[in-house]
């Protein structure tokens, strides 16, 4: 694990990517996997790395679905070998999981199907927790479906403010908010690329969290993963979802 000292320098913006999957995207999924975890909780704890997010199903295309009984035990897994010296955020569209999480003092929320779940919308509310819209084409019928904007920040950004004053009218506090532009989920690479460009376009009141890290869009950016995560920063994210393995 090396992440850049320029990243290491905003370590609380950073958002620590930890898979706790056998089939990660990415292939870094640390399920079962007990030193390999180990030493990624060692990593961020020397960096000050303090928020890491939780995921216990791939969303890699092609994905499929989790029964709840096996997040369930992968979620269980992590618990039983984490620290007590973080803030965790669970990356989940199941609330029975979510519920789990939360218990057990998770204060984030993140979903990547935009809160289109009833219930889960009511367990975020019940825990009062603060809760990640990732940006959902309202029109999709899965998550990976590729869907066509004529100007995407403009439409992205419609899209996720409907969603906040959504989630505000069923009961979540505005100040538990933050908007994910969904980079590299249900869209074309060069709209992701433009949105990560033109990130700035999406930063106002409601803090922004972004998620680009080795997606296969980025070898269309030419700027080193260092002059990204600057880039982020310099526009007003507040989180970078990055990954911490090698």
């Amino acid at each position: 694990m090396d992440l850049d000292k320029t990243l290491l320098q905003n370590s609380e913006n950073i958002l620590g990517i930890v898979n706790l999957t056998p089939d990660s995207f990415s292939g870094d999924g640390l399920y079962k996997k007990e030193n390999k975890l180990n030493k990624l909780l060692d990593f961020a704890e020397k960096n000050n790395i303090r928020n890491l997010d939780i995921g216990c199903t791939s969303s890699k295309p092609g994905y499929e679905n989790v029964a709840t009984k096996e997040e369930l035990k992968r979620l269980n897994y992590f618990l039983s070998n984490a620290k007590s010296n973080f803030s965790l955020s669970i990356d989940t569209s199941n609330p029975i999981v979510a519920q789990l999480a939360l218990k057990n003092n998770f204060k984030i929320l993140n979903d990547i199907n935009g809160f289109k779940d009833e219930e889960l919308i009511t367990t975020a509310i019940e825990y009062q927790c603060n809760v990640i819209i990732v940006h959902r084409h309202p029109k999709s019928k899965h998550l990976h479906e590729k869907m066509n904007y004529r100007n995407n920040s403009k439409e992205v950004l419609e899209h996720l403010e409907q969603k906040v004053s959504q989630l505000i009218d069923k009961g979540i506090k505005k100040q538990n908010i933050f908007i994910d532009p969904g980079l590299g989920f249900g869209k074309f690479e060069q709209d992701s690329v433009d949105l990560l460009m033109n990130i700035k376009d999406l930063v106002n009141e409601i803090p922004v969290v972004v998620g680009y890290s080795r997606k296969k869009f980025t070898k269309k950016i030419e700027m080193s993963n260092k002059e990204i995560f600057k880039h982020c920063i310099n526009s007003g994210v507040t989180f970078v979802r990055l990954h911490l393995t090698n």
